[in-house]
């Protein structure tokens, strides 16, 4: 078999474990109600995707360390057996207390298989070459993004929520064969010891800092002795960490990278951009449902448009890049194109903005998203030596996921203040500073419900007498004026039905226009809130690409680092 042939062949394997690892984020999101009717625990809901995201955004620099030390294929096949006994063990789960830690050593798998898979493509593929693989590794994640909200649906309306993880099953035994029979097995870049005190003192920062960031504003205030107490744990230990990595000889991070103008400011445009790249993703349906009135049971399909976007600019740009043999020019192109796009979706969106126009935006908005990752991977692969691919490669994973994290973070907590504030400025008179809150969708109905029993039951004790009842009746501002005047004046038995029936269609008509008007101001304050969301994230963007500025151009390299020899 020819060397480019195995390399192929090898790539396959690859992309599977990368799809089965990206489709896991987005399926399991559309199974989570079935698997709380089930199991229980509806409290801790959140832990489910929490315990993933801390055990994969963890394992990201610590496996990347370890394809610097140990085989790639070695390392990839343990990383596909670790993510299919999470995938195995959830499907089985009888507590959501054992989902939740079983979701955890998913995560360690899922965040293997990402950190070792990069790296591997890097000492496979020439960096010349590398992107259009680079680009393919985009539209990988951009395929999963779309097919894993539907899947999800119908495995858990048709199977059960148990296929969810079990799926995974057969896909990942078809990337172990292709990975045991095709991939080259030649010794890693170099042989080391482990900084076991480095990954300590890594998950003791990094867990708290996600924790808070996880949970403030909505499982505890910002200000709560949690958050503060977590903040401050994560602080000390981001101290340690860094003490740590200064100090022993083979560090897990090499703080030295930072001195590799490349890995610099590619490491710091990626972690705007990953906070970016949520902001665009994470806050679009709520404006697409309840604004525009796309149905709930195609919510997972609002973001198609701009996942197609950034799939097909992931592989323009890998193209490009790989033809020009530059990677700048293109990153700059992508990120001035996304910033376009983002003043736009905050110029442009409105409550008559026509829904095809908000679909085309958010495919332009995706071809500025699409290269706007694997090109910076790139750019930090072709510039550091073999023996520190893992690490470099990884920890441009690793400061994308934590930007991802704050950015969701700081842009929901932008989107609740804004929603709030503007909800109670458009709420028709009489209503304002009153309940209405957007964390209750249903607070509409709930309120005039409650206001229609609640004025009925008065209205009957005012044509029965009761002075207090008409005192209150009077100042209602739901009721007409001529049925205000007739209150207190005596009413035959015989007429009390019919006017208590004429009252109740008065009220009906008057509370379906004032509903019409709340429902107005919602709107009107959904559509204020995302579009500050959409302003503070181009502003991640224009600091993404001023860090795009710093990053030096060079040419990429025309030779890999690990050639495809035989098993």
């Amino acid at each position: 078999m020819s060397p480019a042939r195995q390399v192929q062949l090898t790539l396959v394997g690859i992309f599977l474990g990368i799809f089965l690892a990206a489709l896991d984020q987005t399926i399991v999101a559309t199974a989570l109600p079935r698997i709380v009717q089930d199991l229980g625990g509806v409290d801790k809901y959140a832990w489910v995707a929490t315990s993933y995201l801390l055990a994969s955004t963890v394992g990201v620099p610590i496996f990347g360390r370890l394809a610097d030390l140990v085989r790639a294929k070695v390392l990839l096949f343990w990383a596909v057996l670790i993510f299919l006994a999470g995938s195995a063990l959830s499907g089985l789960s009888p507590s959501m207390n054992a989902l939740i830690g079983f979701r955890g050593l998913q995560g360690i798998g899922g965040g293997a298989l990402f950190a070792v898979a990069v790296t591997t493509i890097g000492l496979l593929i020439p960096p010349r070459e590398r992107g259009r693989i680079q680009g393919a590794f985009g539209a990988v994640f951009g395929i999963a993004s779309i097919v894993g909200p539907w899947l999800g649906g119908l495995l858990t309306d048709h199977l059960s929520w148990r296929w969810v993880f079990y799926i995974n099953m057969p896909v990942g035994a078809v990337a172990l064969w292709f990975i045991a029979r095709y991939m080259p097995a030649a010794a890693a870049p170099s042989r080391h010891r482990f900084d076991y005190w480095g990954a300590a003192t890594l998950i003791l920062w990094t867990v708290p800092l996600l924790l808070a960031l996880s949970w403030g504003g909505t499982t505890y205030p910002w200000t709560s002795p949690t958050e503060l107490g977590l903040f401050a744990l994560a602080a000390l230990g981001l101290g340690l960490f860094v003490w740590v990595e200064t100090h022993v000889p083979e560090p897990l991070f090499d703080l030295t990278l930072f001195q590799n103008p490349i890995f610099r400011y590619a490491s710091l445009a990626l972690f705007f951009f990953g906070a970016a790249f949520l902001s665009a993703m994470f806050f679009l349906p709520l404006y697409l449902i309840q604004v525009k009135g796309i149905s709930a049971t195609s919510s997972g399909l609002t973001l198609m448009p701009l996942t197609l976007g950034a799939v097909f600019g992931s592989v323009a740009g890998g193209q490009l890049a790989s033809r020009t043999g530059r990677y700048k020019p293109w990153m700059l192109i992508g990120n001035l194109w996304l910033l376009l796009n983002f003043l736009a979706m905050h110029y442009l969106i409105d409550l008559d903005t026509p829904l095809w126009l908000v679909l085309a935006l958010m495919v332009s908005m995706g071809l500025g998203l699409g290269p706007s990752m694997p090109l910076y991977t790139l750019a930090v692969q072709n510039s550091v030596e073999p023996a520190r691919m893992g690490t470099a490669s990884s920890a441009t994973q690793f400061f994308r996921q934590i930007g991802s994290t704050l950015g969701t973070a700081l842009l929901g907590a932008i989107l609740a203040a804004s929603l709030q504030g503007a909800i109670q400025s458009h709420l028709p008179a009489g209503f304002k500073g009153g309940s209405i809150s957007m964390r209750d969708p249903t607070a509409i109905e709930k309120r005039f419900a409650e206001s229609e029993r609640a004025t009925l039951e008065e209205l009957r004790r005012a044509l029965n007498g009761d002075r207090e009842a008409v005192a209150k009746l009077k100042a209602n501002p739901l009721l007409p004026e001529d049925f205000k005047a007739m209150l207190g004046r005596p009413v035959p038995p015989a007429l009390r039905e019919t006017i208590l029936k004429r009252v109740q269609d008065a009220l009906k008509a008057r509370m379906e226009a004032l509903k019409a008007e709340m429902q107005k101001a919602l709107d009107l304050a959904i559509v204020e809130a995302i579009r500050k969301v959409y302003l503070y994230g181009a502003g991640f963007v224009l600091l993404g690409f001023l860090a795009t500025l710093l990053i030096p151009d060079a040419e990429l390299k025309g030779e890999a680092h690990l050639a495809p020899a035989g098993d």
